[in-house]
């Protein structure tokens, strides 16, 4: 076997040829002016210039770089040399003898006459050749690389206006406000686990005494789970207007037996909880259904906390069970609680989950504040325990106060 010498194969003119002509990247050797000495097939491709029209001339002309076109000065001369990237490099490289590697360069060229956007990344060493000293540098085109960069992010920054659009529309989904006080006190607080999410509720005066409230939480994040929430949305607002109750009030449970029928599995490819209830302000009853999801939590006046724990299945599973619902008496002071998992299930760094024991410790070391008082110290609560990390679910509390009977609308 015959052995091959590297050391022999680098005095070789040819050999060295065939190597830069088999490299991916454009390679040139300049001098202090960035003067081209030698080049390989690359650079003439990257460029699409002939042979005669590169060698002995500065980067500039061989290249069409468009400061030296259109001002019609040589390399270095131009009112942009100074800036240059590549210059800087290729001079730091011969002077201090410290290689650069990869340095990114923007740049317009003339190719075939016309102007061309580049995108290249540059490495310069110092070497010698013809016995001076002078600059060895590689050039990679990496401009398909970064206009399909520069189209994601176009692309992203749309997503980014329409999820910003949608999360208005979701927004303007939620109550703005209660519109009526006496009877309860009411306060509310959402944030979606990104921009939309998948959490919904509101609440609805049929008369001047009742009121109902809904919550709900589609399983999933995102477009997808959004778009449920918001179909579900508009279900429970249409029932509402063909039922046939003159008061336009709806049983809890006819109102989940309807969305199980509305909302099968196979239709959505999903399935949801929700919690659906009535107060009667007048006898100061409340009547609820719920499929699936967190139980509300009743907080006494006198600090007891009742967990409301009739639940049916989530909807869309398909049990056709139907839905019941149970009624509970409450009294002035009293506090209903309703909320989504996400303020139970937020975690911490250590991988801890907030959980029920926290929350319900909460709500009674709170249970003087009000309404209001008492969202901001769950949320507060929720958030200083997974300070360090992200939200891992949507978070959706809401407080209902029962302070009496006698209504005034809200000015």
């Amino acid at each position: 076997m015959i052995k091959t010498y590297f050391d022999d194969l680098r005095e070789s003119n040819e050999f060295l040829n065939i190597l830069l002509d088999n490299m991916n990247s454009a390679v040139l050797i300049a001098d202090e002016n960035l003067q081209i000495h030698h080049f390989n097939d690359n650079f003439l491709q990257l460029f699409k210039k002939s042979e005669d029209r590169v060698l002995i001339k500065r980067f500039g002309g061989a290249t069409g770089c468009i400061y030296s076109v259109e001002e019609g000065k040589a390399c270095g001369e131009t009112s942009e040399c100074e800036t240059c990237m590549l210059r800087r490099s290729a001079l730091k490289t011969l002077l201090e003898k410290i290689p650069v590697d990869k340095v990114k360069l923007e740049r317009v060229f003339y190719i075939d006459g016309v102007p061309t956007t580049k995108f290249l990344e540059v490495s310069t060493r110092h070497v010698h050749y013809q016995g001076k000293k002078m600059i060895l540098i590689i050039m990679y085109d990496v401009t398909d690389i970064e206009q399909q960069k520069i189209e994601l992010q176009k692309k992203q920054h749309q997503i980014d206006l329409d999820l910003k659009a949608a999360a208005g529309i979701q927004q303007s989904l939620l109550p703005a406000y209660s519109p009526w006080t006496g009877a309860l006190n009411i306060a509310w607080k959402f944030e979606p686990y990104s921009q939309i999410g998948g959490d919904i509720f509101n609440l609805h005066y049929p008369d001047k005494n009742h009121i109902e409230l809904y919550m709900l939480d589609v399983c999933g994040h995102g477009v997808p789970a959004a778009l449920i929430a918001v179909s579900v949305s508009q279900f429970l607002q249409s029932k509402r207007s063909l039922s046939e109750d003159k008061s336009g009030v709806i049983s809890p449970e006819e109102v989940l037996n309807s969305l199980e029928r509305a909302f099968p599995f196979e239709r959505f490819d999903s399935y949801f909880t929700i919690i659906y209830m009535a107060i009667d302000f007048s006898k100061g009853r409340l009547t609820y259904s719920c499929a699936g999801h967190p139980p509300p939590i009743l907080l006494r006046a006198n600090g007891n906390l009742e967990v409301l724990d009739r639940r049916g299945s989530a909807i869309g599973l398909g049990t056709n069970q139907p839905f019941g619902q149970d009624e509970e008496q409450l009294q002035l002071g009293d506090k209903v609680i309703l909320y989504t998992d996400g303020s139970l299930e937020n975690s911490n760094s250590a991988g801890e989950v907030f959980g029920k024991e926290r929350f319900y410790g909460v709500l009674r070391k709170n249970r003087d504040l009000s309404a209001q008082g008492m969202v901001e110290a769950v949320y507060s609560a929720v958030k200083d325990f997974g300070k360090d990390t992200e939200l891992d679910d949507d978070i959706s509390i809401l407080v209902a106060e029962y302070v009496g009977n006698q209504l005034r609308r809200r000015n």
